[in-house]
């Protein structure tokens, strides 16, 4: 898949912005590297089915499905990149400190009949693979083990994200917002949101205001998936309570309003509900929660 592709770094600036940078190889290192980017690439896609993206839906590993969003905005840092790497300014350490890598990655660009292509597959990095002096990196020489105060990186050998026909392709969602910014495609409910939700006529809750600023991003792409769904305003207190009992499910019912509770946990477990991803099972009636979600049909 990857021919003659240098490795790139993104790399998170002291301003929170980002910048691509040539990792500077040997042959035998670039041509080992692009092999393993091209296996890694081709292992994450093969013989999966796509999911559309929506924020709702987690795949499993033994499901053999792999999450896309369709028509993906590639940062421009990262197109210019991949068009003219050779440009870049080489990745170096400054006395002996290493720049905060964000991603590695390797890629091509090509433009067919006016229409640009970018394919690339993007590794997250972790902080295990900074080579630093600050540790004692023994190698082994001979029958012995010397130490090597060099500083340097390592290179996985799988990627989390892949850039194919204007598509971004992830089995993980968890490591590809740490690589891309993802918030564009899937809902999260806004402060103002979440103070409407509060304040709506089927809902109450102690100590609102703290709970508007503290809401996390779990609980806002709750609300904002319960607000999408017209349930509160289709049902009243009343009917959810009934609901939620049948369930296996505690919600209180105050003046014809749902109370939320203070406590993060029991609140997780009504939003759950209210959002269709608490159920009761059907030999054990034990109560499951789900991390996500999709149609079965």
């Amino acid at each position: 898949m990857f021919n003659n592709c240098p490795l790139l770094a993104l790399i998170e600036t002291k301003k929170k912005t980002f910048i691509v940078k040539r990792i500077c190889e040997d042959h035998d290192s670039q041509v080992a590297i692009d092999k393993t980017f091209s296996d890694a690439a081709e292992a994450l896609k093969k013989d999966k089915t796509d999911v559309v993206f929506d924020g709702k839906y987690t795949p499993q590993s033994e499901d053999m499905e792999i999450l896309v969003i369709q028509n993906y905005a590639l940062p421009t840092v990262i197109k210019e990149a991949l068009k003219n790497p050779q440009g870049l300014e080489v990745y170096s350490p400054v006395d002996g400190a290493l720049p905060s890598i964000k991603a590695l990655f390797v890629g091509e660009y090509a433009c067919k009949d006016d229409q640009e292509q970018y394919t690339a597959a993007f590794q997250k990095f972790r902080n295990d693979q900074y080579i630093t002096a600050a540790r004692h990196h023994l190698f082994f020489t001979g029958d012995t083990f010397v130490k090597d105060s060099r500083v340097g990186i390592t290179v996985g050998t799988a990627v989390d994200c892949v850039i194919e026909d204007g598509n971004l392709y992830f089995p993980s969602y968890h490591y590809a917002k740490q690589i891309f910014d993802l918030t564009d495609y899937y809902r999260v409910a806004s402060s103002q949101d979440v103070q409407a939700f509060v304040d709506s006529d089927l809902i109450t809750m102690e100590s609102s205001t703290t709970f508007v600023d503290a809401a996390d991003t779990w609980e806002r792409r709750k609300i904002a998936s319960i607000n999408d769904s017209g349930i509160l305003q289709n049902h009243t207190a009343k009917q959810i309570k009934s609901l939620a009992q049948k369930s296996g499910v505690s919600i209180s019912v105050s003046d014809g309003h749902i109370v939320l509770p203070t406590d993060k946990k029991e609140r997780h477990i009504v939003f759950g509900f209210l959002d269709e991803e608490v159920y009761k099972g059907a030999f054990s009636e034990t109560v499951f929660q789900t991390n996500s979600k999709r149609k079965a049909r």
